[in-house]
């Protein structure tokens, strides 16, 4: 309960991610957040300055846990890809699903600390 009191604004929930989860990488824009995952995957939480702290994290949960590793791959997977990434299909939805876990953790982590 006391972690949600700390949790105020975007800045401390970006640090408290980074604290946790290291291996994400997140950047503050001006009208979002994004997180990406440690193999890269990643998801944007769209935002406005004014937007309540508790609205952007029911949001941010509901964007991580709704990543889809297989619907990712039908987003960017073509011959092209796989030249310039050097990555066979199996190995690149192997990254996919590491991803779609690791965010779906970070989200079920998300959620306690709302709670």
């Amino acid at each position: 309960m006391e972690q949600k009191k700390q949790i105020t604004n975007i800045e401390e929930l970006v640090d408290w991610i980074t604290s946790i989860h290291c291996c994400f990488d997140i950047d503050i824009e001006d009208n979002g957040l994004y997180i990406q995952a440690p193999n890269n995957a990643d998801v944007f939480i769209n935002f406005e300055k004014n937007d309540d702290i508790g609205d952007i994290l029911c949001r941010t949960i509901e964007l991580l846990e709704n990543f889809d590793a297989d619907e990712r791959f039908m987003e960017l997977w073509s011959k092209d890809f796989a030249e310039r990434n050097n990555f066979k299909p199996s190995q690149f939805i192997r990254i996919l699903q590491e991803d779609e876990a690791s965010f779906k953790e970070l989200a079920e982590e998300l959620r306690v600390l709302t709670s």
